[in-house]
């Protein structure tokens, strides 16, 4: 499989996920329901600092995390075939410091806004990921690496 299959259906039958399209889906969902019920204040909070600190972190994380797979020509794509095994740091941490980025992001919007409602995006963001899209990813890296593979997995925490 290359990165430009368009498939929206997985060999398994099973519909295909690509996060960075959840994400925003989550992200404007979210924001669709905090302005259904926003109210007035303030301009600048102390939760807003911490909100945009976790977005900042969330972002670098995840730009640094997907210039790691550029610089080893190995897809971002997570039904595309990888070709490199990325063992450095943040991947010394974390298996997936791009998916953390995401759901910090999508944390840090929440907390920024103030909304309980957009608490619902990195939740479900996390959920579907962790259920759906990286059990597909690990079946091909051990597929592909094998041994290697599983000594990195017992040594890595999936998420944090």
């Amino acid at each position: 499989m290359n990165e430009t299959d368009t498939s929206a259906i997985d060999t398994d039958g099973a519909p295909r996920i690509h996060p960075p399209t959840l994400a925003g889906a989550m992200l404007l969902g979210g924001l669709l329901l905090h302005l259904l019920g926003r109210s007035r204040y303030p301009l600048v909070h102390p939760h807003q600092l911490l909100g945009l600190l976790l977005v900042a972190g969330g972002v670098a994380l995840m730009v640094y995390a997907a210039a790691l797979f550029a610089a080893r020509d190995t897809t971002k794509n997570p039904y595309g075939e990888p070709t490199s095994f990325v063992v450095m740091m943040p991947y010394t941490f974390t298996r997936n410091p791009m998916y953390v980025g995401v759901t910090a992001t999508l944390l840090g919007l929440a907390i920024f806004f103030g909304s309980i409602v957009m608490l619902l995006a990195p939740v479900v963001f996390f959920v579907v990921l962790d259920r759906m899209v990286i059990p597909n990813e690990e079946a091909s890296m051990e597929r592909l690496f094998g041994q290697r593979y599983l000594d990195y997995k017992a040594r890595v925490r999936r998420w944090l």
